[in-house]
């Protein structure tokens, strides 16, 4: 990609990542060409692809020309989180969009996806888009294969609020849906390069976005298709079914916890060192820090603060978190 000295006032960048991604892959590109904001690019990083993915994007290049660019992945085969922060660093780096989308390559958008989100990042920067990290996000209606509704909405589906999350409780619990984010220029900046303690790209950003300003869309703008090969789903979160994990995977979901809050911990200190090196104020980081390293009697008496969900995830991070 070459790089530019200016940007172009309402060009967004999709970023796209595939990996044999052929069976969805052109309903999701039709979608991004039936947005009702029409001036936006689509970055597509492969990661690798044995079937027909780039036979696809050859087609849609030949009809779109410089509106769809192939970026090349000098990590391809290192899975999604490198995929993608490809994407964000080729955009970043390009000078000429003001904000990016994050898109799956299973999904479909609806027509005013990029223009909803639009409307409200330009709201919420205000008169400091150079300066201020901002990411808008959205509710999903999640879907089958066949594009049946499934939940006419994933907030709910998942039993999340991500109007009201913080600044700490996502530190603990991601609720910024990463096939719904819109991001500017000065969030990519401070994201970049994405530390090794990265769970997910879009956790990160999300993390990032608490330095910054954050705005969740309360309406489903994306139809979020559930299949055999998706990186990650939506999950019943119900009380029944998750006694029922435990029952019948106990010894594996205590483990799966333990492991998460580990890596919580370590992407936490990576955040905190971020802010550090960029001159902003992460004393909220350090507070939770502080308060992952207390005793169980201390953390018990606080833990509803920190920690956001079911009444059985909190007190399980509580136990099992150290």
């Amino acid at each position: 990609m070459k790089s530019v000295t200016f940007m172009e006032p309402t060009l967004v960048d999709v970023l796209l990542a595939t990996y044999n991604g052929s069976r969805y892959l052109a309903q999701q590109l039709d979608s991004i060409l039936a947005q009702t904001h029409t001036s936006w690019r689509i970055l597509v990083s492969d990661d690798g692809s044995s079937d027909e993915t780039l036979a696809i994007l050859q087609r849609y290049g030949e009809r779109l020309g410089e509106r769809l660019v192939l970026v090349p992945n000098p990590a391809a085969g290192k899975g999604v989180v490198c995929n993608f922060e490809n994407l964000m660093q080729a955009s970043l780096n390009d000078g000429l969009a003001r904000w990016a989308v994050f898109a799956d390559q299973d999904d479909v958008w609806l027509p005013e996806k990029i223009a909803s989100q639009l409307g409200e990042m330009v709201r919420i920067e205000g008169g400091d888009a150079d300066a201020v990290p901002c990411l808008v996000h959205s509710d999903l209606t999640v879907v089958d294969e066949a594009l049946t509704v499934l939940s006419p909405s994933f907030a709910r589906y998942q039993r999340m609020d991500p109007a009201v999350c913080s600044q700490l409780s996502l530190l603990s619990v991601n609720q910024v849906t990463g096939c719904t984010m819109m991001v500017n220029r000065a969030l990519l900046a401070r994201a970049l390069p994405l530390p090794a303690e990265t769970i997910m790209h879009d956790w990160w950003c999300a993390l990032i976005s608490g330095s910054g300003r954050r705005s969740f869309v309360d309406k489903p703008l994306i139809l979020y298709r559930q299949h055999g090969a998706n990186q990650l789903g939506a999950k019943d979160r119900g009380l029944k079914t998750r006694l029922m994990r435990m029952l019948t995977d106990g010894r594996g979901v205590v483990q799966r916890v333990r492991v998460l809050g580990r890596a919580t911990r370590l992407q936490a200190e990576a955040l905190r060192e971020r802010l550090r090196e960029q001159g902003a104020d992460g004393g909220y980081v350090s507070e939770y820090l502080f308060w992952r390293s207390r005793p169980l009697w201390a953390r018990l008496a606080g833990y509803r603060h920190y920690y956001f969900g079911p009444e059985l995830d909190r007190l399980s991070r509580c136990l099992l978190w150290f």
